[in-house]
């Protein structure tokens, strides 16, 4: 078969797999908002869950169509271009600026989710039965997040649509159905394609497909950080990162007889990406004490001062040099990819 007509395929679904998730997001809030939902349960469903929607359908699309390796490429590898590539690129644009509090609060859950996942798929596969263990740990994380978050802050985020409710669940409706027959188009080509240049279903996945559903998480990042609010990147890496580990990850493992994993998953793929959170945990540790440590040398009487100084730099903690790390291991694992 020609390379040509699954190209297509790919661009095409991935062009209308983004827009309808753009627009499903914006009606979606609408319509809740008029349904008289609370503006905590907008933001947990919309904020959280939007912009991994594309993962989500695509791996529960490929796992229906029998593209185990695709379904599980797709959603590491989008954890692996979230911190090698969106992480990365951002750091080396601007030094990211993030609270110890927010570092506190987010990374051990990632990790705590990181170690469940791998724990769950070390023999070889993902049960219905482990599916629903990630899904319990998502359902607690967003409980989670409920309680930890501010609903003012969720009002500011959320854009809402000046429409009826009715052309609000029409769209609602509408957009879901585009999103379900892009993904359809997207996974049709990149088997096909995968076919064609005679290489596996998960290598399309990890390289491919990842990128194409990574790329709004990237707008999201750069234009976070572009504005100065830098805080914005490291958000939706940790989060898009924990929902496709305990979601994309997990829906899949519920279709048919739960979903085999390739062995260059555990062996290449899980590696390099626990490689790459613990580095993101090694680097904000190691400034959380070094700061501490500066704090608790220093007189009551230079508290104040020594307060600003130290959040001076713990707002560089994860700055140029550690994206130029991160880039080189995505570099690195990607040359890999292509070699192997």
């Amino acid at each position: 078969m020609s390379l040509l007509l699954p190209i297509i395929a790919v661009l095409v679904g991935f062009i209308l797999l983004t827009v309808s998730a753009d627009r499903l997001i914006l009606v979606s809030s609408t319509l809740a908002k008029q349904f008289g939902v609370s503006v905590m349960f907008i933001g947990m469903t919309v904020i959280a869950f939007g912009t991994s929607f594309p993962e989500l359908v695509v791996s529960a699309i490929a796992s229906f169509n029998g593209a185990e390796g695709l379904a599980v490429g797709n959603a590491i590898g989008s954890n692996i271009i979230n911190c090698g590539l969106v992480l990365a690129l951002c750091a080396l644009f601007m030094p990211l600026v993030i609270q110890v509090r927010f570092i506190k609060r987010e990374l051990p859950i990632l990790v705590v989710a990181l170690i469940a996942t791998i724990a769950l798929m070390s023999n070889g596969s993902i049960t219905m039965w482990d599916s629903l263990v990630l899904i319990l740990l998502l359902a607690l994380y967003c409980v989670y997040l409920a309680k930890s978050s501010s609903a003012d802050d969720v009002e500011n985020e959320l854009e809402f649509l000046d429409v009826s409710r009715n052309r609000a669940l029409v769209e609602t409706i509408a957009m879901l159905i585009m999103l379900l027959i892009s993904s359809q188009i997207m996974v049709w080509g990149s088997v096909q394609l995968a076919k064609a240049m005679g290489v596996s279903d998960l290598l399309i996945g990890l390289t491919i497909v990842a990128f194409g559903t990574s790329l709004p998480e990237l707008a999201a990042a750069i234009a976070g950080v572009r504005r100065g609010m830098p805080e914005i990147a490291f958000a939706t890496v940790i989060g898009s990162n924990t929902f496709n580990l305990l979601g994309v990850l997990a829906f899949p493992g519920l279709i048919g007889d739960g979903l085999q994993l390739p062995a260059e998953v555990l062996t290449r793929d899980i590696p390099m990406l626990s490689i790459m959170t613990a580095f993101m945990v090694i680097s904000f540790t190691f400034t959380y004490f070094v700061v501490n440590k500066r704090r608790s040398n220093l007189k009551p009487e230079q508290q104040t001062d020594a307060l600003i100084a130290a959040d001076s730099k713990l707002n560089y903690s994860f700055g140029r040099l550690s994206g130029a790390v991160l880039l080189i291991m995505f570099i690195g694992y990607t040359w890999v990819l292509f070699t192997s």
